[in-house]
């Protein structure tokens, strides 16, 4: 069995000790029931994952030092995709977010169209960071997916305008399958660095909302003939387009 991930943002360099505590150390001494002389990792959400060593429980699941044996930097996934979406009601946020993080997510922001129902809190951030670690931590994720602040349509579309190498995808009942819109988005004189992909609220997007985001440049988009869940489309965008344009990992 893999060793375990934990997060822990300040990676020292190897050959060093760190005090793994809080909320991470419970996890590790109490659900995970690691023990001294156990191999753990640890990701600092930007690349570098550390292995390290149990030296040490000094207070059963709350403290123990690790040794740091080694650390490498891993390979972002390309492109990078953003997600601004909608917000969900309920439990379905976190559902959304730790699902879309499993599938590498790059970056979130809630999406402010005409009508919306949820509007994001001030605590939101605080919960996303949260369900973001756990899921990052269980799917082996070295990039902690980013949350920032509400955007709108024009906001997200301007941003991707500005990026030569930014694509703009919108979730539609009437746009084009999955397949065909990415190898249009693939060629040998393309090259993609990001995509930004739009999913609207339980009522759809408005057909100025629609128009708005085609005159910018973004692509519809069919996930299906059925009517799908905010976090169910996430998924199906996020999981097609990771399936069919990210590189295969290094052998």
């Amino acid at each position: 069995m893999s060793e375990a991930w934990f997060y822990w943002p300040d990676l020292p360099e190897p050959e060093s000790r760190v005090i793994l505590s809080g909320r991470e150390a419970r996890h590790a001494f109490g659900a995970r029931r690691l023990a001294e002389g156990d191999a753990l990792r640890l990701f600092d959400g930007c690349g570098r994952v550390a292995l390290a060593t149990v030296e040490g429980v000094e207070t059963p699941g709350r403290r123990a030092t690790l040794g740091i044996r080694s650390v490498t930097q891993a390979k972002p996934l390309r492109p990078a995709i953003h997600l601004a979406c909608a917000l969900p009601k309920g439990d379905r946020q976190s559902t959304l977010l730790t699902m879309a993080a499993q599938l590498g997510l790059d970056s979130f922001s809630p999406l402010r169209t005409e009508r919306r129902i949820v509007k994001p809190t001030t605590a939101f951030a605080e919960r996303a960071q949260r369900w973001l670690v756990e899921s990052c931590k269980q799917s082996r994720q070295a990039y902690l997916p980013r949350v920032g602040p509400e955007r709108t349509i024009d906001e997200v579309v301007g941003r991707a305008a500005d990026s030569p190498g930014g694509r703009v995808l919108i979730a539609h009942p009437n746009g084009g399958g999955m397949a065909s819109i990415v190898k249009e988005l693939e060629g040998p004189e393309v090259i993609v660095s990001a995509i930004d992909v739009l999913i609207g609220p339980e009522g759809g997007f408005t057909p100025g909302e629609v128009e708005r985001a085609e005159a910018a440049g973004a692509k519809r988009v069919s996930l299906g003939p059925t009517i799908l869940r905010i976090e169910t489309a996430a998924v199906v965008v996020l999981g097609t387009l990771r399936a069919l344009l990210s590189e295969p990992p290094a052998a």
